[in-house]
């Protein structure tokens, strides 16, 4: 479900049974705070993030409606802090590393040009990142086929194999690393 939907979903109730919500919430906070932080620790390595994790755990169950139904408290919450986990892990390997200071100034510029310039060279970085991590055959392909513009029946023929394989390398391996672009 959709946070919306939860959102909608504690708009919608009266403020004592949101009232009520809040010490089954802290009743819950108190009896499961160091098996969840231990729990979120174990998977992320920092307490001070742990430690953020754990209160966006408690955020995203404040906002699902009757928790005073579920009846089996600690599985439930404990899935609600892996979930939580998960997407904060997924999230990390998405973003980017911290950049330096020397690259947040040159973003501050306030020359359009040069922050377009800027933006161009880190596509093009991660474009070439992602293009070394595909398979030798998968590289050769694409590299043959898109920079060197050659049309498929010649890539073929330079790498010995179908125009279909040609195809496939060029549909498969390629799109997995647009997508990681």
């Amino acid at each position: 479900m959709s946070s919306q939907l939860y959102d909608v979903a504690l708009e919608d109730r009266p403020p004592e049974a949101v009232a009520q919500q809040g010490g089954v919430l802290e009743s819950w906070y108190r009896q499961y705070r160091q098996a969840l932080l231990l729990q979120i620790q174990g998977q992320v390595k920092h307490r001070h993030i742990a430690e953020e994790l754990l209160h966006e755990t408690f955020i995203r169950l404040s906002r699902m409606p009757a928790l005073d139904t579920i009846r089996q408290v600690k599985p439930f919450i404990h899935k609600v802090a892996s979930n939580v986990t998960v997407d904060y892990l997924r999230s990390r390997q998405r973003a980017p590393e911290t950049e330096s200071d020397d690259v947040l100034q040159e973003w501050a510029s306030d020359d359009p040009e040069a922050l377009e310039c800027i933006a161009q060279q880190r596509e093009i970085d991660c474009l070439r990142a992602a293009i070394e991590q595909l398979p030798p055959r998968s590289k050769e392909t694409l590299l043959l086929a898109r920079f060197r513009e050659m049309p498929l029946r010649e890539v073929a023929r330079e790498l010995g194999i179908s125009q279909t394989m040609v195809e496939k390398h060029l549909k498969t391996h390629c799109k997995n690393a647009a997508m990681r672009y």
